[in-house]
């Protein structure tokens, strides 16, 4: 836990210094595989057909998991910063036989992006319209995984006018894997829409990145428990192939049912679905998790 601790502060940071336009949030999610037994998990694969509540049992962890994600969303005047940090096992004993991803594991990224329409419209003296499109930024991102290292991305985001949501973007970049040659054009798209049944409040949020064409061949190095035959790291040729993954939440305002501040604590659910998961060829994961959200 010592690498976030950096990063926790950085979000601080960034949330506290525009308290009216920036956010800082914490997701606490728990999949605990009540529909599924790691009896079952394909040994390739490691996913536990038929289930809906399980992880794949693979370097990240078991089956059930709990993830803590720590996330900041700071505009500034010419475009925005965005960075999340996820960390995989957070309450797991020190003491138990744990993988050295578990021990450590985290998944996060910073994206910075910068807002050409905004420079423009601040040189012009004017706002400009352009119809459905609201703003275009210049964005890149670096996106951190502990067994991976780590991975780029160039390209644009587009942030639409859509009625009836609260944001609607999309993302076209270039995704850059140093293990792997050549590129790949990697597509996402993000939104949120709130709404309310009587005096409950809710939101409907989530994004998709999808791989369109997957990477060139490459080498990697695994340090886990296989090591080669000479008793070092073990190394291996990967193919980067297409992927697909979404992560749609449905979330209850349960601050305001309980008469605490609204839009601060809320309860519901996060699936998630990822095809060709890790860019391994055949690896779906299908998992649906109980989620704790809290606006700080």
């Amino acid at each position: 836990m010592k690498r976030a601790l950096p990063v926790v502060l950085l979000l601080l940071i960034l949330a506290r210094s525009s308290p009216a336009a920036a956010g800082l949030w914490l997701e606490l999610l728990r999949a605990p595989c009540l529909t599924g037994d790691v009896k079952d998990a394909n040994k390739k694969t490691g996913e536990v057909k038929g289930s809906i509540d399980c992880f794949n049992k693979d370097f990240n962890g078991g089956v059930a998991r709990t993830v803590l994600s720590i996330k900041a969303f700071q505009p500034w005047e010419y475009g925005f910063v965005f960075l999340y940090y996820d960390v995989t096992g957070p309450f797991n004993n020190a003491s138990r036989h744990l993988t050295l991803n578990e021990k450590g594991g985290f998944f996060g990224g910073a994206t910075f992006a910068i807002s050409p329409k905004k420079i423009a419209e601040k040189v012009a003296g004017h706002p400009f319209d352009w119809g459905p499109i609201a703003d275009l930024s210049i964005k890149y991102e670096m996106e951190n995984v502990s067994k991976f290292g780590m991975l780029h991305y160039y390209g644009l985001n587009w942030d639409f006018k859509v009625p009836f949501m609260d944001f609607v973007s999309a993302t076209t970049v270039i995704r850059d894997d140093r293990t792997l040659s050549g590129i790949d054009l990697q597509l996402g798209a993000a939104w949120q829409k709130s709404f309310s049944l009587g005096s409950l409040d809710f939101m409907f949020l989530g994004f998709f990145q999808w791989g369109v064409f997957g990477e060139g061949k490459g080498k990697q190095i695994i340090l886990d428990e296989t090591p080669s035959p000479g008793g070092g790291p073990l190394e291996i040729t990967t193919q980067g192939n297409s992927f697909f993954m979404s992560q749609p939440e449905l979330l209850w305002d349960f601050g305001k049912v309980v008469h605490f501040t609204p839009a601060k604590i809320y309860l519901g659910f996060e699936w998630q679905f990822a095809f060709h998961r890790y860019l391994i060829p055949d690896k779906t994961e299908n998992t649906l998790q109980g989620m704790i959200r809290w606006n700080i």
